[in-house]
This record gives structure tokens, sequence and C-alpha cells, in this order.
């Protein structure tokens, strides 16, 4: 029997921990094992304090500002040097990166092969982040051309959708036989098999951090304009505890906090809409955990929510970030319940044949590996 090659396996933090980026490495490694291949966990991030604060003290000296110094050429080349040297400590000649963070290797080991998988570009990001403006243009040019660099070091892409695909081929021109679409799994919310009622007229929003990123201001205000003309609206926001502080006095809104996950369950078992107008989510596993509890979705018109949803057949897109577009989408979803529960089961059978890590694990291995899994 041919003996399979063992994979690499890095992200900013540690890959094999469920809470490391929404625990989309942790995913992928274990699902990669599950079809008997050998992962090997690289955390690339910057451990010593002393050492984070040298580059953050070198990104300021060199004029380009305070922020997100990690993105900087130092702090990256350090990175992309624990990378590559656990990967030849491992055996791995073959390693999957969850980020360009850890690239462009300055010193690059012609055995090993570099392969990435991405939920955005930096050109994607840097369009609809809500941070931009804390950049300073330097670094925006910085950053840009480190991703040109790294890019040239990887062998086969991984894009979780074909807004990123799109993107790869056309700015950053990438042949398209360098690309997979791969999707991804789901979270591990579970999907709800019983009969849903979708009068309660219940609408949730998680996130734990990036309130600003994930449309929450913006929906706070589209559900105050919705609930003057459906008084029966109610908002449930989960997240931090300091979001009880931006509600103000708007009636039917509350903030749980943390909560347990039978209580999180319950929300999205529960829940008539999933509403999430994310001004920057460049796919967002929360959408497929309601789509999994036949939710239906509300997001901005953008990035791949319009591929989550198949193109509004189990959601509904804003065009615009405004809060009476939001409004209007809501008072739409409510005003047609048959409409909203043929959409919710409908997108439940699309999520759950779509969207696994299983699927996601057998397109990268197939490409990294050669073989057919």
């Amino acid at each position: 029997m041919t003996k399979i090659e063992p994979i690499a396996l890095s992200s900013f933090g540690d890959p094999k921990h469920p809470k490391t980026w929404s625990g989309t490495p942790s995913n992928i490694a274990n699902a990669l094992e599950s079809l008997g291949l050998t992962v090997y966990g690289i955390d690339s991030s910057i451990k010593r304090k002393y050492q984070r604060r040298v580059y953050w003290l070198s990104h300021k000296i060199l004029g380009l500002g305070t922020y997100d110094y990690s993105r900087g050429r130092f702090a990256r080349t350090h990175s992309a040097g624990i990378l590559q040297a656990q990967s030849k400590a491992f055996g791995c000649k073959k390693v999957l990166h969850t980020g360009t963070l850890d690239l462009p290797i300055a010193k690059l080991a012609p055995e090993i092969e570099h392969y990435l998988f991405c939920d955005s570009t930096w050109n994607l990001w840097a369009k609809n982040a809500t941070d931009i403006k804390q950049y300073t243009p330097k670094m925006l040019q910085i950053a840009e051309e480190l991703e040109q660099e790294s890019y040239k070091q990887v062998k086969h892409f991984f894009p979780i959708s074909n807004y990123v695909q799109e993107n790869l081929i056309a700015h950053y021109k990438i042949n398209p036989k360098q690309i997979t679409v791969v999707g991804s799994g789901r979270g591990n919310i579970e999907p709800f098999t019983q009969e849903k009622n979708y009068r309660d007229g219940t609408i949730l929003f998680v996130a734990k951090e990036r309130f600003a990123d994930k449309g929450g201001f913006i929906l706070l205000e589209g559900f105050k304009i919705a609930q003057k003309d459906n008084p029966g609206l109610k908002l449930v926001i989960v997240g931090r505890d300091e979001y009880r502080a931006l509600i103000g006095s708007i009636p039917n809104v509350s903030v749980t906090g943390y909560i347990a996950w039978e209580e999180l369950q319950n929300l999205f078992n529960t829940a008539a809409l999933l509403a999430m107008p994310a001004l920057n989510e460049p796919w967002g596993l929360v959408y497929l955990e309601a789509l999994a509890c036949k939710t239906p979705i509300l997001g901005l018109n953008r990035n791949a929510f319009p591929e989550i949803t198949n193109h509004g057949q189990y959601g509904f897109l804003v065009n615009e970030p405004t809060a009476n577009n939001i409004g209007e989408a809501i008072l739409s979803a409510f005003s047609d319940l048959d409409r909203l529960k043929h959409m919710g089961e409908a997108g439940q059978k699309f999520c759950l044949e779509t969207f696994s890590w299983k699927q996601v694990a057998t397109k990268i291995a197939n490409v990294m590996l050669e073989a057919s899994f």
C-alpha cells in the first residue's frame, strides 16, 4: 500500500482547537483525519509578548500606524518562519494554510508545497471592512503587495465560495486551474426536524464579536422601522453582555449575553428569521446553522451571501445597507408566512445536502495528495 503523506495545517491559534476561527481549522483537521490522513497542527502566531511589542514598534516607526501590525512584513516573516520550521520538524512536504498571515516565506523550502484555504482575499476584505480607516495608506498598499507575494508561493487555492474564486482570477490573476471551490461545513448547531412556528415573529441575530461588521447597528435601526408596522416582531441578540448598552429603549429587543449551548440551540429552533445584514462577512457559518434549523436568513446582497441563499431562494437579499431597506426586508419576510415556511424547509434541505466538512476535506485531499478519497 502506498504511504500517504502527512499534511501540516496552519492557523493563527491552535488549528485543532474548536474555538480557533469559529472551529473551521479544527473541523477541516477532523474531517481530513476521518479520511485516514495524518494532520499536524501548527500555530504560527507570535507567542512572546516582547516579540509582538518589537513588531508593533517597527510598524509604527516605519510609518505604518499602530493598527494590525500582524499584517506587516516583519511579523508575517516571523510567522512564516515558525510555519516552515515546524513543517520540516513534522516531516510534512504539504502545508494547508487557513490564512495568509504566515506567508510569504522569505526563504522558501523548494521541497514543501503550500496550499491555501481562504474565505476572502485582502482586496475583498478592504472593500467592506468597517475598520479600514485605521490602516494608513502606506499599510494598505503593503498589505496588498504582501498578499500578491503570498499567492505566488501557493500551489493551489481552496476558496470557500465562487465569489472569492472570481476575485482570485480577476484581481490577482490566478490561473483558474489552480483553484477549487470547496465551500464549508456547518457549525455545531443540530438540524431542527420538528414542525416550526413562523407566526411567533422572533428574529435572531448572533454575533460573539465584530458587532458593527456583522450589521448589528443597521439591524437595530431597521428593526425599529419594521416594528412600527408590525408591533408583534421581536429581536433576540446573542453575543456579548456589552451589547445591552447599545439597545437603549427599543421595545421587544433582548440581549442574552453568554448562554448555554442548549439555549442557543433552542433559539435557532424557534426563530422565524435570522437577520445578519453583515457589512463585512465573507461567509458566515451562522447562516448555515440557521438554514439547518429551517430558519430563512436575511443579509446584504454581497460577498458569499447570495450563494448561501441560492440567490434568494432561501433568504432575503438586501441590496443597499440602509435602515429603510432592512426594515422593508423584515416586513416582506413576515408578510407571507407560508412563503417563510416553504423557504425554511427548502433551505434546510439545500443546506444539509450541500455543506459538510467531509465534502470540504475530500475536495482538498483529492487535490493535495493527487488521489481519490
